[in-house]
């Protein structure tokens, strides 16, 4: 079949879906795919395409997770089951932490992702500040999720060479030798689960209920208990970093309340769904 017939083949109504299908086990840009629309496809890439495609319209599979790739600030990195989508509005965050440290000395400036998932929040502000930050700290908790921020990590390392990279496995801060960090600039970027269970259950789509890691977006206990528990531990630690986190508007409002004394918020970016891009520092 050629590649004009099978877009033109009525069965497959979402178009757009197909066309990302047929250029990634083509391994063909979408350009290329416009000028090649009488190239035959053969009958083992074809079975591949077809299957794709019923898996996302079927079975509501992510289209990031069957083409094992997300793109996010101009970089594409690997995603799957092990870590959620991270989604463009988090590229505000990315944003934020640009603006911040375009005016800061790059001197002896240290990163912090806490939380990582896939490893994007960390590669993406080197990746975009290559000569920026002395060291970089990578944290996650769970050991399947850290293994693909890792493999993220091998396919960026060689553009990271000016930056000591650290990948750790903690729960939260808990890695940190804080008489290091005492005369360090501290960057720390988090986008820690906070997602109310109820929000989840009742507001969220059937395809990230299926496929995406609910502890990714949910924490049952309290959904800002992580945020309570990194705030302490930066307290106990010490350290005084300037934080970029994301969560809704209204907890914002309530971490505001019971750490006005020690914290500073200060929300930075606003996107749909009521979430905000906060940055915050020790008083």
């Amino acid at each position: 079949m050629k590649i004009q017939e099978l877009l033109q083949n009525q069965k497959y109504t979402q178009k757009r879906v197909l066309e990302n299908l047929i250029c990634h086990f083509l391994d063909i840009s979408r350009e290329k795919l416009r000028t090649s629309l009488e190239q035959t496809i053969e009958e083992s890439i074809l079975k591949k395409i077809t299957q794709a495609y019923d898996d996302f319209v079927v079975q509501k599979k992510p289209l990031e997770y069957i083409l094992w790739y997300v793109k996010f600030m101009g970089n594409k990195f690997k995603i799957d089951h092990r870590a959620l989508i991270p989604r463009p509005e988090t590229e505000y965050m990315i944003q934020a932490v640009n603006e911040h440290i375009s005016i800061l000395n790059p001197w002896n400036n240290i990163l912090f992702d806490i939380g990582t998932g896939c490893g994007v929040l960390w590669l993406s502000v080197l990746l975009h500040n290559p000569s920026f930050f002395s060291e970089a700290y990578l944290s996650e908790y769970i050991d399947y999720t850290l293994s693909l921020a890792k493999e993220n990590f091998e396919i960026f390392k060689n553009k990271l060479t000016k930056t000591n990279l650290n990948l750790v496995k903690a729960n939260l801060l808990d890695f940190i030798d804080p008489t290091k960090f005492i005369s360090s600039q501290l960057i720390l970027v988090a986008n820690l689960p906070y997602i109310p269970e109820d929000t989840f259950n009742q507001n969220v789509w059937e395809t990230v209920k299926n496929w995406e890691p609910k502890p990714a977006f949910v924490w049952w206990e309290d959904w800002l208990d992580y945020y309570r528990k990194m705030f302490q531990q930066i307290f106990d630690f010490w350290i005084k970093p300037t934080m970029f986190l994301e969560m809704m508007t209204r907890q914002v409002d309530v971490l505001r309340k019971e750490f006005w004394k020690k914290i500073e918020f200060q929300e930075v970016k606003t996107f749909h769904f009521n979430i905000r891009i906060v940055k915050a520092w020790i008083k």
